[in-house]
């Protein structure tokens, strides 16, 4: 029974839905919609050796309620021994064929109202047995797509209609034998399909990429992050972390805070001039109503040393300035008595940051600096 048909039925029974993990190779289509992807999208193996294919779906944030994921293979290098839906996130199954003669696979499998939203959609696993050395140079166990094609790898909306989403996928491309381990350029981007951690390499070594806050400032796009297996990571030595680029754009009132530090602090822009000033305690963060601890972007220390610190202040309706001393959770903020002693003192007005009156009060009084 051809796939669009049973979709029919299978809304008629079931109200049905998904969401999965962001694709991750060589993108066929694109990633507006729906995708699927193969995990670890890279591989090497010996003659006879068998070894596990995961499919994953992304539904772009839609409720789906059927995925057909329909693969071709290169049947002179590999074999497909079994179809493995153990954990599988969609409860029905509509097809579950493997033509070996034909180097194709069938899966279909859909799930009931409410359905899945998540990041991690997985559809199902293919078991292959590697069986002659090849070094391709193209991917050899792909997707068969055709963007707006029912009758083939399909993605469909719980709609009552069944829509059609997928718009992208990502292929595998393995090798046998003498195709020898897989290496990637300089630049490339992998992460472990065991494993969240993503690595830069460079230099025939792997630099981890810390946080999302490293990896954006940096330029990269998560859409070029390539799900290999672990013995590929594995086999590049560990380089330097990678840090978070000196030109990241931090915008004006940002809310900072070094990797692995408490302090957390508020950014300004005066010109070129970048500064940084402490955010005394919690309860000063919870008295700026705007401030919002989801908000408070994690950072490297080398870019948080590029700003300066400014302990100069005003509230809001006060004309005096103060030099604070903060230590902890408490301080002391000491008035700049005059304009000449500011000048003297050799600060600079710009570095003036206007605060709240909790802020101010939460320093106690120390001698007038003049």
């Amino acid at each position: 029974m051809r796939k669009f048909k049973l979709l029919i039925i299978l809304i008629q029974i079931v109200l049905i839905s998904v969401f999965a993990i962001p694709a991750k190779a060589a993108l066929v289509g694109d990633v507006t919609k729906a995708t699927l992807s193969l995990s670890p999208q890279t591989g090497n193996y010996s003659a006879n050796e068998s070894f596990k294919v995961n499919i994953y779906v992304n539904t772009g944030g839609q409720n789906i309620n059927t995925v057909a994921a329909y693969l071709k293979y290169d049947k002179n290098y590999f074999q497909a021994l079994s179809i493995d839906t153990t954990g599988s996130a969609f409860t029905i199954e509509a097809e579950n064929v493997i033509d070996s003669p034909n180097g194709k696979i069938k899966i279909t499998r859909a799930i009931p109202t409410p359905g899945i939203n998540s990041t991690n959609g997985f559809v199902a696993a293919v078991n292959f047995k590697a069986l002659s050395n090849n070094t391709s140079a193209v991917d050899n166990v792909t997707f068969d797509f055709t963007p707006g094609d029912p009758t083939k790898s399909a993605v469909f909306v719980d709609d009552g209609r069944g829509t059609y989403i997928l718009s992208g996928v990502y292929n595998g491309k393995y090798t046998v034998g003498s195709g020898g381990p897989i290496t990637y350029p300089d630049g490339s981007l992998l992460k472990a399909s065991n494993s969240e951690k993503v690595y830069l390499i460079e230099n025939n070594q792997k630099r981890w990429i810390p946080t999302g806050d490293i990896f954006t400032s940096n330029g990269y796009s998560w859409a070029n992050v390539i799900v290999v297996d672990s013995a590929i990571i594995a086999g590049y030595a560990d380089g330097p972390n990678v840090l978070a680029s000196a030109s990241q754009s931090i915008p004006e009132g940002a809310i900072i805070r070094a990797v692995g530090d408490i302090d957390v602090y508020i950014v300004k822009y005066v010109g070129a001039k970048k500064f940084k000033r402490l955010i005394l305690s919690p309860s000063v963060f919870n008295s700026y109503q705007h401030l919002k601890w989801s908000d408070i972007k994690n950072i490297d220390k080398s870019v948080i040393d590029l700003f300066t610190t400014s302990e100069l202040v005003r509230a809001v309706g006060d004309p005096k300035v103060y030099k604070l001393y903060p230590s902890g959770d408490t301080g002391e903020k000491r008035w700049i008595k005059t304009a000449g002693t500011f000048n003297n003192m050799g600060f600079d007005w710009d570095a003036i940051y206007e605060i709240n009156q909790v802020d101010r009060d939460s320093y106690i009084e120390g001698v007038v600096i003049e």
